[in-house]
């Protein structure tokens, strides 16, 4: 601890009288100023994540990665300008020794934590998550999971910050061969090919990052491709480093104070509102450039500030505390049963520091000192990820039960009852509902299924995800019948398809299935925040789907949305009402279609299939209670009275999930959400006698 502490020094030399005065200084080879900006990265890291008040804290993963880039270019063409292609599994072992000893402990201790606290649905993604950390590849596994709409409701897993590893590894994967390369070419032009060929990855890298920012923000932030440049900038720096060293002293400190002040700045301008990377994340990188190119030469300025030894000391526990803040930040909740106050997030935020210190004592430290040749390293990492994956495989074969252990329940069938009398027996079900304690034996869908029980229009490209506009015939019940109907909307329409579907066999309806996800009917455009911008893919696909809909012809058009979208400004009631009916008007003006509005489903105030999953003996703690039954209730007491008022019939299905004292989360047998916000296949397929009295409304 007391070398944690330690001021680092500077080496003296003295040179005997009359020795000639010494040539410019070439780069330094300690960089104490490392130390510290590593510092600021990890920190402004963790309390981003704790929410105490660096509302752009992720920055400091962009200037790991800077850090990263100028260290590692270092090391590399000084080896293997020496070694040559002998060079190449020595980096690689070296890798191996500095980061993954500490990396498979945090893996380890998370998926066996999550195993004990965390709710049993979560156990087996967080496992597949540390099966991916083994192979650094959790980066596209979040990158794809990201921009799927059935993900977007996701908990957060505790192994998510190791995305940032997949890039760097990712990265080193191909940077030492170009650099091999490179080192073939005659001695006069490796350093300016290397210049140009770094120069054109980060000009390319940092297109993608702007492109795709606009485009696809969740590959964007995690992919190498978009992330490649901001370590080159630090292979760039490493590469000019002797040059740099000779800039004039005032020069160098005063780009390191301007570093400073824009690096530490960046983490309270950038905020989770700033389209990122993107070109916003030049801001961080930039700085964190300008401060590690101002301290190639002597010792200036802004370095007097990182040298201080409580900065060196968070430096060098850096890599540690970031491996283990974030599990204990998410585990901690779990564990106690409850949401972490402020409080709490700063106990687990000092709790994390004092674990990263004993792993940096009991593991990182020792894992470098211990004598092992190349080949010891390499096979050495082979069985260290052995472990990491038996320990992935153990979990996974034991996972936690998931079956309900109450009494089987079977609801009495609906088509052989009449749609009135139908309906008070759906009440009833729903009220007798409430008091259910232990779920049933026969529950269906089972909660580690329950994400998977979407209709059929969301297999087969029927239900389009954000970046698709181009939508198929899409045609379900009765296919040959002349008479059809059209579900047009979001998520919250589309989820009631598989009764439409089976009512439109019965009664010979052909129904097309045109849906979006997150696509509300209502003509304003809204953000995406998976996208983090404008959803513009709306826009256009509404307005390409309603002239679909006018050339179709359809007797009948059946309108529903969630209430939950957001946009640049919160939406008044009367906003969102009358956009709504601008559609709506829209539609009645251009078609001879009857037009039916489906009111939206109660939000569940927890994803079911995972509290129902954590309270198999007692599901009460997932009743949703009326008061908290819609995120925006203003909006939602508005919508029934102006859509009816305007002429249009207003379907409420709030009575067929609902009793006046509750939203329970089993009815009958059947688990009535499938996941945060939609009702489950088996549900709406019961519930299929109700929505078949709704095409007897057509004209």
């Amino acid at each position: 601890m007391t070398q944690l502490l330690q001021r680092p020094e500077r080496p003296v030399v003295t040179a005997p009288r009359g020795t000639p005065a010494a040539p410019a200084p070439l780069s330094r080879k300690f960089r104490p100023d490392i130390e510290g900006i590593r510092a600021f990265a990890v920190l402004s890291v963790v309390l981003y994540h704790a929410n105490l008040g660096v509302r752009g804290g992720f920055v400091g993963v962009d200037v790991f990665f800077v850090i990263s880039g100028f260290l590692i270019t270092r090391q590399l063409t000084k080896s293997v300008g020496v070694a040559g292609l002998r060079a190449l599994p020595g980096f690689y072992a070296r890798r191996i020794k500095r980061l993954l000893p500490a990396s498979a402990v945090v893996v380890v201790a998370t998926v066996l934590a999550a195993r004990v606290w965390a709710p049993p649905l979560q156990v087996r993604s967080i496992t597949m998550d540390g099966l991916f950390t083994t192979f650094y590849g959790l980066n596209y596994r979040l990158a794809i999971e990201g921009t799927q709409y059935l993900h977007q409701n996701d908990a957060v897993s505790p192994l998510q910050h190791f995305w940032s590893l997949g890039v760097e590894e990712q990265f080193y994967v191909v940077w030492p061969i170009l650099i091999l390369a490179v080192g073939f070419t005659g001695r006069r032009i490796r350093g300016p090919l290397l210049a140009v060929a770094l120069l054109s990855l980060t000009a390319l890298s940092f297109h993608w990052s702007i492109a795709m920012t606009a485009g696809n923000s969740s590959w964007a932030y995690f992919s190498l491709q978009t992330r490649a440049w901001e370590l080159a900038t630090g292979a760039l720096v490493a590469i000019s480093a002797d040059r740099l060293a000779r800039l004039p002293r005032r020069f160098a400190g005063a780009l390191g104070w301007i570093g400073l002040v824009v690096m530490v700045g960046s983490a309270f301008w950038i905020s989770d509102a700033t389209a990122y990377p993107g070109s916003a994340a030049a801001v961080p990188v930039g700085s964190a450039a300008l401060i590690i190119a101002a301290g190639c030469g002597a010792r200036r300025g802004v370095e007097r500030i990182f040298s201080e030894p409580l900065l060196q000391c968070i430096g060098r526990l850096s890599y540690s505390f970031y491996l283990w803040h974030w599990p204990m930040l998410i585990i901690a909740p779990m564990v106690v049963g409850h949401p972490l106050d402020v409080a709490g997030r700063c106990t687990i935020v000092v709790l994390s520091l004092v674990v990263a210190l004993l792993s940096f004592l009991v593991v990182e430290e020792p894992g470098r000192r211990i004598a092992l040749g190349t080949l010891q390293w390499l096979f050495g990492g082979v069985l260290i990820s052995s472990a990491i994956v038996c320990v992935g495989a153990l979990v996974l074969t034991n996972l936690p039960s998931l079956r309900g252990h109450g009494a089987a329940v079977t609801l009495a069938s609906g088509p052989s009852q009449p749609a009135p009398k139908f309906l008070d027996t759906v009440e009833h079900y729903v009220s007798s509902a409430m008091a259910t304690t232990a779920a049933p034996s026969n529950l269906t869908p089972e909660p580690a299924h329950a994400a998977g029980d979407t209709p059929d229009a969301s297999r087969n490209g029927c239900h389009l995800d954000f970046l698709v506009i181009q939508q198929a015939a899409c045609a379900f019940g009765d296919t040959a019948a002349t008479k059809t109907a059209v579900l047009f909307g979001d998520s919250h329409m589309e989820q009631w398809e598989p009764a439409f579907s089976a009512a439109g066999k019965q009664q010979h309806w052909k129904i097309i299935n045109w849906t979006k996800s997150a696509c509300p009917a209502a003509k304003l455009t809204v953000v995406s925040p998976t996208l983090n911008r404008d959803y513009t893919e709306c826009d256009t696909w509404r307005s390409a789907t309603i002239a679909r809909i006018v050339a179709l012809k359809p007797a009948m058009i059946f309108v529903g949305e969630s209430e939950n979208t957001k946009g640049i400004h919160k939406f008044t009631p009367a906003e969102w009402t009358n956009a709504t009916l601008d559609t709506l008007n829209m539609l009645r003006a251009q078609t001879k279609a009857k037009i039916v509005f489906m009111g939206d489903t109660p939000t569940p105030r927890s994803t079911v299939s995972d509290c129902v999953s954590a309270h198999l003996n007692d599901v009460r703690p997932c009743v949703t209670d009326l008061a908290h039954a819609h995120t925006y209730p203003d909006r939602h007491k508005a919508m029934q009275p102006a859509i009816t008022a305007a002429g249009y019939p207003y379907v409420d299905p709030q009575p067929w999930l609902c009793s006046s004292s509750g939203c329970p989360p089993i009815i009958g047998n059947y688990l009535v959400y499938r996941d945060a916000t939609h009702v489950s296949r088996e549900y709406v397929q019961f519930l299929t006698p109700l929505i078949a009295t709704l095409f007897g409304t057509a004209r």
